[in-house]
């Protein structure tokens, strides 16, 4: 067993222990047996990626779970500033946000994470593009390899990967870790993939001072005034 993955099964252990939750409590809750969550929880099986989406719908940190980081996410003003943009502005608006965050992390931060820049890099690329490809495509363009080379890195065969990009079939938790390891793509990313705007624009603002999230604001909202004039 990967010993990233062990590290994964202690966070699970620990994680649920500080719920103050049984195996059998928590299986009841994910609408599987005690066994079944046992052998999940002992590496006997792969936790799959429902039972992951099901976690994070009970409130539980998956990004945490599976890197070890802890993200503390939390709803920006940002986010709410956009959910007032009409339809007509809205591409408009977040090409400015776009990129004042990547100015305002770039001032903030003497050095990117490669999960912070590959969240800069895919909401550029959401933002240039009309269609919504999947995140795992979208970090792939971003890593400029093809399809074969991305199926070796994450240690599976072309014809899986090309179904995983299609979103036809899900990463468990072993393989969505070799993707955080290879892109910097953090789980949630690939959990959300038709919403994942809103997730990276928290991610970012939550990077940066209190004096550069006040100048953001107020720039976006003479950015909106100006396009309704």
């Amino acid at each position: 067993m990967r010993r990233s993955y062990e590290e994964f099964l202690r966070r699970l252990n620990q994680y649920r222990l500080y719920l103050n939750m049984t195996q059998e409590e928590l299986s009841d809750a994910l609408g599987i047996t005690q066994s079944q969550f046992s052998k999940i929880e002992l590496g006997k099986t792969v936790m799959p990626f429902k039972t992951l989406e099901l976690l994070e719908g009970m409130g539980w940190d998956i990004d945490y779970l599976v890197t070890g980081k802890s993200l503390d996410r939390k709803a920006s003003e940002l986010n709410d500033l956009l959910q007032k943009v009409g339809e007509p502005y809205k591409r408009e608006i977040l090409n400015a946000v776009t990129w004042l965050l990547k100015q305002g992390i770039g001032k903030d931060c003497s050095k990117l994470s490669p999960e912070i820049e590959c969240e800069i890099e895919i909401l550029q690329m959401r933002v240039r593009s009309e269609s919504t490809y999947s995140v795992l495509y979208e970090v792939r363009r971003i890593s400029d390899v093809a399809q074969a080379v991305m199926a070796e890195k994450l240690g599976v065969n072309i014809k899986k990967y090309r179904k995983l990009e299609k979103n036809e079939v899900r990463p468990d938790v072993e393989l969505l870790f070799r993707i955080y390891e290879v892109t910097g793509c953090k789980p949630s990313l690939i959990l959300h993939n038709d919403h994942v705007e809103n997730i990276i624009i928290d991610d970012l603002w939550n990077q940066m001072t209190v004096p550069v999230q006040s100048k953001i604001l107020s720039l976006i909202e003479q950015v909106l005034w100006f396009m309704k004039m």
